[in-house]
């Protein structure tokens, strides 16, 4: 299934959030700090309109154990509506208007 994707982009895998995140999903799902959630069975976006809005959310998530290595991070992508995704991660695919896990075969 497919995520449909806005104007700055942040995917996750459930996954990782269940693994790494303080609270997991649910906790994830109450720090969104607006009402851009997309989600399919693998994956959740949070969507903003600015890079302000992305680096706030960016250092929330990081407060609560996701991890951004300089743009190598696999926790986290950053897709922009202009740029594509700021860095590969093997697990994400995407096109100009959505983006859908990758499963390893």
């Amino acid at each position: 299934m497919a995520i449909e994707l806005e104007f700055i982009n942040l995917v996750v895998l459930k996954s990782t959030l269940e693994a790494k995140y303080q609270g997991g999903i649910e906790q994830f799902k109450l720090d969104l700090p607006n009402r851009s959630l997309r989600e399919d069975d693998e994956l959740i976006r949070f969507g903003c309109m600015n890079w302000d809005d992305l680096e706030h959310f960016s250092l929330l998530i990081e407060s609560k154990g996701l991890e951004y290595k300089e743009q190598e991070t696999t926790d986290y992508v950053v897709i922009s509506s202009l740029q594509g995704a700021l860095w590969k991660a093997d697990w994400l695919g995407f096109n100009a208007s959505s983006c859908y896990a990758i499963t390893a075969s």
